[in-house]
């Protein structure tokens, strides 16, 4: 039996969404915008645009549709060059305790993906299946730990300049606060950049837009449950370089 479990140390764009959602409201942009806009915008984890267009389609016979904007898009980018970047040449073989498998437990499938956490119920369920049919004897976990480079866009756009400019000021300070968490979470070499003065006609009206790029280097955990290692001669409780650690399988 082999079973894959994946952990990230910051699942980017969910912590963002929440931490933007947790944090703006704070400014009264109702107030700040003349109320042309609600205190919390639309937040969405996809380019604002892209959702508009979409919404677009589906107007009616007189053109009418619902539009989310001003609004907010969270999405992850390709930063170029993403090969991973392995932090030592070994395994990291553990023994499976019925605490690891109870953290996991804890976390409801649905929320399992923000916490940066990827293994499916019926997964977990053959992994207690196999913890309890060992019995005495252990069960064991290889992982191999990796980093690599992250870059999320955060993109702001609205049918008025006013609101565009304003949301990039209050987004500028909050994405610069969000740097410290997204860094206590396990990110490295945290960067944010910008640009503004962007625009769009597609719509029949021109949309005013500006961006953020967040880049960063994130922590993968890639595991695997081997119900076929039966011995565990020497463990390094590090992530092993060049020290091996050595296990033996069934018919070996």
């Amino acid at each position: 039996m082999s079973i894959p479990i994946i952990q990230i140390a910051v699942n980017e764009v969910d912590f963002i969404i929440k931490y933007i959602e947790d944090n703006i409201a704070q400014y009264k942009l109702s107030e700040l915008t003349n109320k042309n806009m609600g205190d919390i915008p639309s937040i969405v984890g996809a380019h604002p645009l892209a959702l508009e267009y979409g919404n677009m389609l589906s107007a009616d016979e007189e053109g009418n549709y619902t539009s989310i904007l001003p609004a907010i898009g969270v999405e992850l980018a390709d930063d170029g060059d993403n090969s991973p970047q392995y932090l030592g040449s070994a395994y990291r073989v553990e023994e499976v305790t019925q605490d690891f498998i109870d953290s996991i437990k804890t976390v409801e499938m649905r929320d399992r993906f923000s916490e940066g956490i990827i293994i499916s119920d019926s997964n977990l369920n053959l992994i207690q299946s196999a913890k309890t049919i060992k019995g005495d004897n252990k069960l064991y976990i290889k992982s191999k730990t990796y980093l690599s480079n992250q870059s999320v866009v955060v993109s702001l756009w609205s049918d008025n300049w006013k609101v565009t400019r304003i949301l990039y000021i209050v987004m500028k300070g909050i994405l610069n606060e969000l740097k410290h968490s997204i860094s206590k979470e396990g990110a490295k070499n945290v960067v944010l950049s910008s640009q503004t003065a962007i625009y769009n006609y597609e719509f029949h009206k021109t949309l005013f837009g500006s961006e953020f790029n967040l880049r960063f280097v994130n922590t993968q955990k890639d595991s695997e449950i081997d119900d076929s290692i039966i011995e565990v001669s020497k463990v390094d409780e590090s992530i092993v370089g060049e020290n091996n650690v050595d296990f033996i399988g069934k018919g070996e």
